[in-house]
Protein backbone atom coordinates (compact mmCIF):
# COMPACT_ATOMS: atom_id res chain seq x y z
CA UNK A 1 0.00 0.00 0.00
CA UNK A 2 2.62 2.20 -0.94
CA UNK A 3 5.12 1.53 1.38
CA UNK A 4 2.98 1.98 4.42
CA UNK A 5 3.13 0.07 7.39
CA UNK A 6 -0.50 -1.60 7.92
CA UNK A 7 -0.36 -2.21 11.76
CA UNK A 8 -2.79 -4.10 13.48
CA UNK A 9 -4.21 -5.07 9.92
CA UNK A 10 -4.63 -8.47 8.78
CA UNK A 11 -3.48 -9.46 5.17
CA UNK A 12 -7.33 -10.56 4.32
CA UNK A 13 -7.91 -6.42 5.20
CA UNK A 14 -5.29 -5.21 2.56
CA UNK A 15 -5.04 -7.97 0.08
CA UNK A 16 -7.23 -6.15 -2.45
CA UNK A 17 -5.49 -2.96 -2.41
CA UNK A 18 -1.83 -4.35 -2.49
CA UNK A 19 0.01 -4.12 -5.87
CA UNK A 20 3.21 -3.61 -7.27
CA UNK A 21 5.88 -1.60 -5.61
CA UNK A 22 4.17 -3.03 -2.28
CA UNK A 23 5.87 -5.94 0.27
CA UNK A 24 4.43 -9.04 2.17
CA UNK A 25 6.40 -10.33 5.30
CA UNK A 26 5.13 -13.95 5.75
CA UNK A 27 7.33 -16.12 7.63
CA UNK A 28 7.74 -20.00 6.53
CA UNK A 29 8.25 -23.27 8.50
CA UNK A 30 11.00 -24.43 6.28
CA UNK A 31 13.95 -23.14 4.00
CA UNK A 32 16.12 -25.00 1.50
CA UNK A 33 19.78 -25.21 0.69
CA UNK A 34 18.19 -23.76 -2.44
CA UNK A 35 17.07 -20.81 -0.86
CA UNK A 36 13.31 -21.92 -1.71
CA UNK A 37 10.32 -21.25 1.41
CA UNK A 38 7.72 -23.56 2.45
CA UNK A 39 4.89 -22.70 5.11
CA UNK A 40 2.85 -25.41 7.34
CA UNK A 41 -1.20 -25.33 6.44
CA UNK A 42 -4.18 -26.84 8.13
CA UNK A 43 -6.74 -24.56 6.66
CA UNK A 44 -8.48 -26.32 3.08
CA UNK A 45 -8.25 -23.66 0.86
CA UNK A 46 -4.53 -22.90 1.78
CA UNK A 47 -4.46 -20.04 4.82
CA UNK A 48 -2.85 -16.43 4.38
CA UNK A 49 -0.15 -18.02 1.79
CA UNK A 50 -2.75 -18.66 -1.11
CA UNK A 51 -4.29 -14.93 -0.24
CA UNK A 52 -1.06 -13.79 -0.85
CA UNK A 53 -0.09 -15.20 -3.48
CA UNK A 54 -2.93 -14.21 -5.77
CA UNK A 55 -1.62 -10.30 -5.09
CA UNK A 56 2.02 -11.87 -5.97
CA UNK A 57 0.86 -13.38 -9.53
CA UNK A 58 -1.83 -11.28 -9.98
CA UNK A 59 -0.34 -7.78 -9.39
CA UNK A 60 3.70 -7.97 -8.83
CA UNK A 61 3.20 -8.15 -4.96
CA UNK A 62 6.81 -8.95 -3.33
CA UNK A 63 7.15 -11.71 -0.46
CA UNK A 64 10.33 -11.32 1.76
CA UNK A 65 10.57 -13.94 4.20
CA UNK A 66 12.13 -13.53 7.50
CA UNK A 67 12.32 -17.13 9.06
CA UNK A 68 14.97 -18.28 11.73
CA UNK A 69 17.88 -20.47 10.49
CA UNK A 70 16.50 -23.09 12.75
CA UNK A 71 13.99 -24.05 10.52
CA UNK A 72 16.34 -25.05 7.82
CA UNK A 73 15.57 -27.97 6.15
CA UNK A 74 18.11 -30.17 4.12
CA UNK A 75 15.91 -31.49 0.98
CA UNK A 76 14.23 -29.36 -1.94
CA UNK A 77 10.70 -27.95 -0.19
CA UNK A 78 8.96 -28.97 -3.34
CA UNK A 79 9.95 -32.66 -2.92
CA UNK A 80 9.11 -32.27 1.20
CA UNK A 81 5.66 -30.83 0.04
CA UNK A 82 4.89 -33.52 -2.44
CA UNK A 83 5.65 -36.42 0.44
CA UNK A 84 3.54 -34.88 3.00
CA UNK A 85 1.06 -33.63 1.01
CA UNK A 86 0.30 -37.08 -1.10
CA UNK A 87 -3.33 -38.37 -0.48
CA UNK A 88 -3.71 -41.10 2.17
CA UNK A 89 -1.63 -38.67 4.63
CA UNK A 90 -2.63 -37.16 7.60
CA UNK A 91 -1.54 -33.54 9.56
CA UNK A 92 -0.71 -30.52 8.01
CA UNK A 93 0.73 -30.08 4.60
CA UNK A 94 3.35 -27.97 3.20
CA UNK A 95 2.95 -25.33 0.82
CA UNK A 96 5.99 -24.10 -0.88
CA UNK A 97 5.88 -20.60 -2.05
CA UNK A 98 8.06 -17.57 -3.45
CA UNK A 99 9.81 -15.23 -2.16
CA UNK A 100 13.61 -13.68 -0.74
CA UNK A 101 14.11 -15.90 2.42
CA UNK A 102 16.20 -13.25 4.98
CA UNK A 103 17.73 -15.05 8.22
CA UNK A 104 19.41 -13.66 11.10
CA UNK A 105 22.48 -14.35 9.34
CA UNK A 106 21.07 -11.92 6.29
CA UNK A 107 20.06 -8.90 8.73
CA UNK A 108 24.07 -9.46 11.04
CA UNK A 109 25.56 -8.72 7.64
CA UNK A 110 23.22 -5.57 6.12
CA UNK A 111 23.17 -4.33 9.32
CA UNK A 112 26.99 -4.60 10.19
CA UNK A 113 28.83 -5.81 6.96
CA UNK A 114 30.68 -8.79 8.62
CA UNK A 115 30.28 -12.19 6.94
CA UNK A 116 28.24 -14.56 8.69
CA UNK A 117 28.69 -18.40 9.55
CA UNK A 118 26.23 -20.93 11.13
CA UNK A 119 28.33 -23.07 13.15
CA UNK A 120 26.54 -24.87 15.18
CA UNK A 121 22.60 -24.93 16.72
CA UNK A 122 21.25 -25.99 19.80
CA UNK A 123 21.56 -26.93 23.37
CA UNK A 124 20.39 -27.38 26.51
CA UNK A 125 19.32 -25.14 29.78
CA UNK A 126 17.86 -22.55 27.40
CA UNK A 127 20.14 -23.22 24.36
CA UNK A 128 17.71 -25.29 22.67
CA UNK A 129 16.96 -23.79 19.07
CA UNK A 130 20.12 -21.54 19.44
CA UNK A 131 21.88 -20.51 16.40
CA UNK A 132 26.24 -20.02 17.00
CA UNK A 133 27.27 -17.91 14.55
CA UNK A 134 30.95 -17.07 13.62
CA UNK A 135 31.85 -13.89 12.42
CA UNK A 136 34.90 -11.95 10.07
CA UNK A 137 35.03 -8.82 8.59
CA UNK A 138 37.00 -5.97 9.50
CA UNK A 139 37.86 -5.17 13.20
CA UNK A 140 34.85 -2.49 13.07
CA UNK A 141 32.03 -5.10 11.31
CA UNK A 142 32.80 -7.50 13.95
CA UNK A 143 32.69 -5.20 16.72
CA UNK A 144 29.29 -3.84 15.61
CA UNK A 145 28.13 -7.86 15.02
CA UNK A 146 29.24 -9.04 18.25
CA UNK A 147 27.14 -5.43 19.79
CA UNK A 148 24.05 -6.09 17.97
CA UNK A 149 24.01 -9.72 18.90
CA UNK A 150 24.52 -8.68 22.60
CA UNK A 151 21.69 -5.95 21.79
CA UNK A 152 19.09 -8.96 21.38
CA UNK A 153 20.67 -12.61 22.66
CA UNK A 154 18.51 -11.85 25.85
CA UNK A 155 15.58 -10.97 24.97
CA UNK A 156 12.86 -12.45 27.57
CA UNK A 157 10.83 -15.27 25.62
CA UNK A 158 7.05 -14.47 24.05
CA UNK A 159 4.79 -14.74 26.40
CA UNK A 160 1.11 -14.93 24.78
Amino acid sequence: MRGEWQRGKEVYDIIDDLGEGDLVLKGANAFDPFGQAAVQIGHPQGGTIHTVLSAVYGRRVEIMVPVGVEKRVFEDVNALAAFVNAPGGSGTRLYPFPGTVFTELDAIELLTGAETHLVAAGGIYGAEGAAWVGIDGSDADVADAASLIRSVRDEPPCEV
